[in-house]
């Protein structure tokens, strides 16, 4: 897969983006972290397929820096597990921005799937806090992961919950 100038323009516009966001000067930086599970509902390729066709279990864990209250910056891996039917474990580094607008958190991830044809992925991505208690969080996320490589487009509808903290 040839390098496009877009995927250098992405990774740099998540690192440099808090910067816009965060102008507070005595911003401390916090440390947080997730652990989760998930599964692809609808993957829309060459083929497409549901859950019923292939079940594959996501295991994301991350840990964030929060350089102001509201943006997190995200860096997260994800163990990918096909269960139904079988097959390889793999892979995905996904690091990415996530920015807390109230009710909703919205973010968007950068992401490469290790061990595969070059490619390059987006992750936009929406989260609901469901119960907060002290420091712990339990979420539920829609993601939706798009992947070009020299096998084309493939995209990935996924529910996520896991529990933040």
């Amino acid at each position: 897969m040839k390098s496009s100038p877009l995927a250098l323009a992405i990774p740099l516009f998540l690192v440099l983006a808090p910067t816009a966001v965060c102008r507070t000067a005595k911003a401390e930086t916090e440390i947080e972290g997730h652990v989760g599970i998930a599964t692809p509902l609808v993957t829309v390729a060459k083929k497409t397929t549901s859950i019923g066709d292939q079940f594959t279990i996501l295991d994301p864990i991350g840990i964030g820096f929060k350089p102001c209250p509201k943006l997190v910056i995200d860096f997260e891996t994800v163990v990918a597990t096909a269960v139904h039917p079988g097959g390889n474990t793999g892979l995905v580094v996904d690091p990415g921005v996530v920015y807390d607008t109230g009710p909703l958190a919205v973010g968007l991830r950068v992401a490469w799937k290790i061990n595969q044809r070059g490619n390059v992925g987006l992750i936009p991505l929406f989260n609901r806090g469901l119960v907060h208690a002290d420091r712990v969080t339990w979420f539920v996320e829609a993601a939706f992961p798009t992947f070009f490589s020299d096998d084309g487009v493939e995209f990935n509808a996924v529910l996520h919950t896991g529990v933040g903290f």
